[in-house]
Parts: structure tokens; C-alpha cells; sequence
């Protein structure tokens, strides 16, 4: 019995690695100000984070920095413990902290009617045989 066990687990696993894996993807749905002051903006960014692989993938941390034109707008790190469903999407909400400098930098940006931002983040993934980290990068323009 242990054997036939041993068997199916190194053939399940076999069948794991040989998959190609495919790197997530994350798009900004939300940025809501919750307050400003003189040392800055406080709010919220609301991501969908879509797993296009077959398999759930244990989503452990996510490190990211939003940019507004070619200003650095605010980064941030999400440390977490959730499964991206197979061919599925999450949400992740995460709390953000835009200072008095870099909202000027955003604000002069804005004026001058860039409207395009880049989402830069590292998904870390935590699985019971290895830490696997993903770099995705996305484009799009503000409303």
C-alpha cells in the first residue's frame, strides 16, 4: 500500500512540474482618497489579481509600486495568506500612503494631462515545496 501511495504522489507530482506556469496578472480596479493632509494623501487601491494557471497558487506576499506618468506615486506591501483560485480571480485591497513630495511630483504629472500609469509588483507564492516570486508589470490609463 505504501508503495502504490509513494507511486501516485511522485506521478501527481510529476504531472505538477511538467505544466507550464503562467504568470499572473493584476489590474487596478479602485484608488479611493480617504484623507489629505499636510504630510500627504492616505487611501486605499483595489487590484484583481487573475491566476491563469489550472491550479490554485498560495499567494503569501505582494511588493509594488504605482508610477503616474514617469512620477513614482506610492509603493507598498501586502503580506498575506490566500489562494488564487485555478483560472480564477481574487481581490486584494491594500491600504496606501501617497507623501507631500511624491503627490506634488503626481500632481504636476496630472496637470500637464498625463493620464497613463504603471503598476509594477512581485507576487511571492508559498507552496510546501518552494517560494516562488513573479515580477508582473501593467500599463493603463486613469479615468
Amino acid at each position: 500500500m505504501r508503495l502504490f501511495v509513494l507511486a501516485l504522489v511522485i506521478s501527481l507530482s510529476g504531472c505538477f512540474l511538467t505544466q507550464p506556469i503562467e504568470k499572473p496578472t493584476v489590474n487596478v480596479t479602485g484608488v479611493a482618497v480617504g484623507s489629505v493632509s499636510f504630510t500627504g494623501i492616505e487611501g486605499t487601491i483595489d487590484l484583481d489579481v487573475f491566476n491563469p494557471n489550472a491550479f490554485g497558487v498560495p499567494l503569501s506576499l505582494i511588493e509594488w509600486e504605482l508610477s503616474v506618468g514617469s512620477a513614482r506615486a506610492v509603493s507598498g506591501r501586502i503580506e498575506l495568506s490566500a489562494t488564487i483560485p485555478a483560472k480564477g480571480t481574487a481581490p486584494v485591497t491594500a491600504a496606501l500612503r501617497i507623501d507631500v513630495a511624491d503627490a506634488i511630483d503626481v500632481g504636476l504629472q496630472l496637470s500637464a494631462g498625463v493620464r497613463t500609469y504603471t503598476l509594477a509588483a512581485r507576487f511571492t507564492f508559498s507552496t510546501s515545496m518552494a517560494t516562488v516570486s513573479v515580477d508582473v508589470v501593467t500599463d493603463g490609463t486613469l479615468l
